[in-house]
């Protein structure tokens, strides 16, 4: 139940609502709201709505019911609200660290336009990440802290991939298009926490790595495996490896001559945001590629 170090959302008097305490929040005026549209906001209240019934519904927690009824209206108004910031909750402190990295990942897709490109795929992320810390914070209920959990890192998965798409159409077709231009292009492509199998948004950018690598010519490609600093050096050097041949492999199924690929790992010695050891972070857990005609090098 969200405790009273967590500040309310206040709402304006022009909905007719006495709010900022849950007894006195008009929660039949929630339940009778519809909000029809297309955009991000309209898509959060809808979610919003859905998380905050429930909370009051199925679990009786009046408190989080008001505080996620309050965002509801917020969305519906058009003002589209954060998602939670972990430093207002009371979090199990092992936890804290993916929660971190989660909120990371979704605010750099937010921050990329997934609201406005993909609104109900974006909707679903905050929602469910929000759930996911209200939740943890409650940590008593596990079939309910996964349910949330797993549908975040769903929904994150669609926009991963629809981002890596994006990026690489967007990043491929002028190199091949205009001659004499610099043909070198550079790809990122992430990984999970300590795994080291490609996600579903890999796979638009070993297509146009692929694409880039079969155009002719004396054309090289580098893959360099990094990993974050969770976790011992040596293991993280073996993790970045892996990665690195990770996606190697799939080059080489895609067409790409094994020749004409150069594999390095760097372990957690080349961060691309710096980081207190030990920190995970979503943002340093990554293949870095790099395709370059001969006569650029």
């Amino acid at each position: 139940m969200r405790k009273p170090l967590h500040g309310p959302f206040l709402i304006t008097a022009a909905l007719g609502l006495l709010v900022g305490c849950d007894a006195t929040f008009d929660y039949d005026t929630l339940r009778t709201s519809a909000v029809s549209g297309d955009g991000f906001a309209p898509a959060l209240s809808r979610e919003y709505k859905s998380f905050a019934l429930f909370e009051t519904d199925e679990m009786m927690d009046w408190p989080d019911a008001a505080h996620f009824g309050e965002k509801t209206l917020l969305a519906a108004k058009g003002t589209v609200p954060p998602p939670e910031k972990l430093e207002d909750w009371r979090l199990p402190a092992e936890h804290v660290g993916e929660l971190s990295t989660a909120r990371s990942r979704l605010t750099q897709a937010l921050d990329k336009g997934a609201g406005q490109r993909w609104p109900n795929d974006a909707a679903v992320a905050q929602v469910s990440f929000d759930c996911w810390v209200e939740q943890q914070e409650e940590n008593w209920q596990t079939n309910h802290i996964a349910l949330c959990r797993d549908k975040f890192y769903g929904a994150m998965k669609n926009l991963d991939q629809r981002l890596a798409a994006a990026d690489a159409s967007s990043g491929l077709e002028p190199a091949m298009a205009t001659s004499g231009e610099d043909p070198t292009r550079n790809f990122v492509v992430p990984f999970e926490f300590d795994s080291a199998e490609l996600n579903g948004g890999a796979e638009a950018t070993v297509e146009a790595v692929a694409r880039m690598a079969k155009t002719g010519g004396d054309v090289w490609v580098t893959v360099g495996g990094h990993a974050d600093r969770a976790g011992a050096d040596p293991y993280n050097q073996r993790l970045s490896l892996r990665r690195a041949e990770a996606l190697t492999q799939s080059l080489i199924a895609k067409g790409v001559p094994a020749e004409r690929i150069r594999v390095g790992a760097f372990g957690e010695n080349r961060p691309a945001v710096p980081t207190g050891d030990g920190v995970p972070d979503m943002r340093n857990r990554r293949v870095e590629v790099t395709v370059e005609l001969a006569s650029t090098r």
